[in-house]
């Protein structure tokens, strides 16, 4: 396949260098769900044991040479499409892939007092030998518990639970807050430009930018820009509770400062009815998770994934500055690489500059959070299963 611009992908199923005829790719990483790369192929047979559910894959993708990173996961199923509009008529079949942490499908259970998100966190990565780059200085609570829920649906929960971002690339899971993300990346985070402060049309790396800004008012009696982490006091770590059993009056919710993605912010919201705490308990829709939101079409760069942040410049004072990756479709196809990025903020103009924080250790290899994430322990096939090399349980302080 040819591919415009030296963007290239490589499909190895099985890890076995059982390369395929590929047309396109597509692979979608979203905060709390698997990696997913659609690998479509042209008149396949389906019956090859490499296209097998569960067969181990690799694929290698970005611009050839230069910029190129790895993709590891599972087949999931096959989906076959003909379409007589096609000038060839042939038939042509995706293959879905979920990455590595695909093996999480088994049922986790289990109960913990006084235990912290970020040891529970650990102790799932290391059952499924995943290495791990976790923040550890999250709340105790006081108790957590995991029903028969799959592991990584138990790992998502814990997410939400405190509020940080879950990401799960080749084989190494993150579990981190956005606001260390952002002081972590600093200077280091890719700036993508409009044509109106690129100097040259090569440097010109953003096709498409939309936002829509205003009022919303996601529940009833709600407030702009209002969020509560799962109703979670962020400080003790008590889950906090609403009593409307009709005679009482309602009890307060949101009266403790949450700590925010990019700014501060209070929540004084007080509950109307039974429903209306379930609705702040259970904490709001993605669409309202940050007060602004974005979504774009950039240049392809394979260090845009889900739970990092970015620079966007060229736009406006408003647009410009920094935003969290939220979700991330990376595609390649005979066009050449872009992206389709959702981006959000709480805070328009956001420099991504915050105040300098005192650490335990210096920022060594020795403790390493920028250093982990460009340092992947590399990915082995061990028993047809995807492994890292090592585990590394990553304090960052």
């Amino acid at each position: 396949m040819t591919i415009a611009s030296g963007a290239y992908p490589v499909f190895d199923p099985g890890g076995l260098r059982r390369q395929k005829q590929v047309n396109a790719v597509k692979v979608m990483m979203t905060e709390g769900m698997h990696d997913t790369a659609i690998i479509t192929l042209r008149s396949e047979a389906l019956d090859v044991p490499e296209l097998q559910p569960g067969t181990p894959v690799k694929m290698q993708y970005g611009w050839l040479g230069i910029d190129m990173d790895w993709f590891y996961g599972y087949v999931d199923h096959v989906e076959t499409h003909y379409d007589y509009s096609i000038p060839d008529a042939s038939t042509y079949e995706d293959v879905v892939c979920l990455g590595a942490s695909y093996t999480m499908k088994d049922p986790y259970v289990g109960a913990w007092t006084h235990a912290q998100a970020s040891g529970l966190v650990r102790n799932v990565a290391n059952k499924y030998f995943l290495s791990t780059v976790v923040e550890d200085d999250d709340t105790y609570w006081p108790r957590i518990t995991a029903p028969g829920d799959s592991a990584w649906c138990f790992l998502v929960n814990l997410a939400k639970m405190t509020g940080y971002s879950l990401a799960c690339n080749q084989t190494n899971l993150r579990f981190n807050s956005v606001d260390l993300g952002l002081r972590r990346y600093g200077p280091g985070m890719p700036v993508f430009k409009s044509r109106k402060v690129a100097p040259n049309f090569l440097d010109q790396s953003i096709t498409r930018f939309q936002t829509i800004q205003g009022e919303a008012l996601p529940i009833s009696g709600g407030t702009k820009a209002l969020r509560q982490i799962s109703g979670v006091d962020s400080r003790s770590g008590q889950i906090v509770n609403a009593i409307n059993d009709g005679q009482n009056l309602p009890s307060q919710l949101g009266q403790t400062t949450v700590y925010p993605f990019f700014g501060q912010q209070i929540s004084d919201q007080v509950v109307v009815s039974q429903a209306h705490a379930n609705d702040i308990l259970n904490g709001m829709a993605q669409r309202n998770r940050f007060t602004y939101q974005a979504t774009a079409t950039l240049s392809g760069l394979t260090s845009v994934r889900q739970g990092t942040p970015l620079i966007i410049k060229g736009i406006d004072s408003n647009q410009d500055g920094a935003w969290w990756v939220m979700e991330v479709t990376h595609k390649i196809v005979s066009q050449g690489y872009s992206m389709d990025v959702m981006l959000g903020c709480d805070s328009l103009g956001d420099s991504g500059v915050r105040p300098v924080q005192t650490t335990k250790a210096a920022y060594t290899p020795q403790n390493p959070f920028a250093y982990t994430i460009a340092n992947v322990p590399e990915t082995k096939l061990i028993n047809n299963r995807w492994r890292a090399a090592h585990q590394s349980n990553v304090d960052i302080c």
